[in-house]
């Protein structure tokens, strides 16, 4: 089972590599509309990390963020695989797959959650929310 600052713990490292994605990508992306969107998406993980660093920093708790060795993988697969291709349709392709795996981890930890504060519930399902609604975005681009 998973406590409130495992929660939150996890919801910070999604939308760190929210962020992190969605900077990876942007340095190659010539579609002004796709940079539109992956911009508001940007400030929306922005906010959901800033509000579980808060939460985890009123906890008391050691902030875990997502390691180097972890983001430089990330950064390096980002840019091998828009060098092959860095359309438009492409980069909403990839950016589907990294929402698909956060909707995914994250209803995993929200059914293994055991905690009881409201308002670690509500961060999770609007980290899961945001990765659903970012999904049905770049559909848009396909």
């Amino acid at each position: 089972m998973i406590n409130d600052v495992e929660m939150l713990t996890y919801v910070l490292q999604n939308a760190e590599m929210g962020c992190q994605g969605i900077t990876s990508v942007r340095k190659k992306l010539h579609d002004s509309k796709v940079d539109g969107v992956l911009c508001e998406q940007l400030i929306k993980y922005g906010k959901i990390y800033h509000c579980a660093n808060s939460m985890l920093r009123s906890r008391g708790a050691e902030i875990h963020h997502v390691s180097p060795v972890t983001k430089a993988m990330t950064r390096h697969a980002a840019e091998r695989d828009l060098k092959r291709d860095s359309s438009a349709s492409h980069i909403a392709e990839m950016m589907i797959k990294g929402n698909t795996m956060g909707v995914n981890k994250m209803t995993r930890h929200i059914r293994n959650y055991d905690g009881n504060d409201p308002h670690v519930s509500t961060l999770a399902k609007k980290m899961l929310d945001t990765e659903e609604e970012n999904i049905r975005e770049m559909k848009a681009f396909l």
